[in-house]
């Protein structure tokens, strides 16, 4: 018999499309429990409650799913935050899946590698479920060696003289052995 080749748990994603599933399970599990009396908590993104990033969240996944042809269904507000994001992020992906990583997209008015936006949604995913894990005094559960393939997406994505139209601060200090989740969140401008 064969050894079993395929990659552990801990395994870095071997793609875009990989991370994306990969973060869009982490943002899952911080969102299931997330109650509606949570929603007008503040998040870290100090212009954003919880209800006001889940509008944020949801815009982004219909531009970078939109750019892949993907169609999505109304949204529920009467359904949970779990329930309105993946009905939005799981036809995303599909589409990606489908369009794959090759070539290039329109992604607003510009046109970019195919990869950056399951790349994006990678980042989009991992960083915003922080956020709410923050805002509601929750854990992120998410491989270290996932977080470390976003970060280094994250440094290909946001460039110096980017960083303020796209919505993020400054990078913060943090330990160069500070966790990859903290590192990735510091370099978004948040305080891990």
């Amino acid at each position: 018999m064969s050894p079993d080749l395929r990659p552990g748990p801990d395994a870095p994603p071997t793609d875009e499309l990989a991370g994306a599933e990969a973060t869009l399970g982490a943002l899952q599990h911080v969102l299931h429990p997330i109650s509606r009396d949570e929603l007008s908590k503040p998040t870290p993104c100090t212009e954003y409650d919880v209800a006001q990033l889940t509008d944020h969240l949801l815009n982004s996944i219909t531009i970078i799913g939109g750019a892949a042809g993907a169609q999505f269904p109304d949204r529920d507000a009467g359904d949970s935050l779990e329930g309105q994001v993946i009905s939005a992020a799981r036809p995303a992906l599909d589409a990606w899946h489908r369009r794959g990583l090759d070539g290039t997209v329109s992604l607003g008015p510009n046109e970019v590698p195919a990869r950056f936006g399951p790349g994006i949604l990678s980042l989009e995913f991992l960083v915003h479920a922080w956020d709410y894990a923050t805002a509601t005094g929750r854990h992120v559960d998410v491989a270290d060696s996932v977080a470390e393939y976003v970060l280094g997406l994250a440094k290909k994505v946001i460039t110096p003289q980017g960083r303020s139209t796209v919505g993020f601060a400054d990078p913060v200090d943090v330990a160069d052995d500070a966790p990859a989740l903290d590192r990735l969140v510091a370099f978004t401008g948040r305080r891990p």
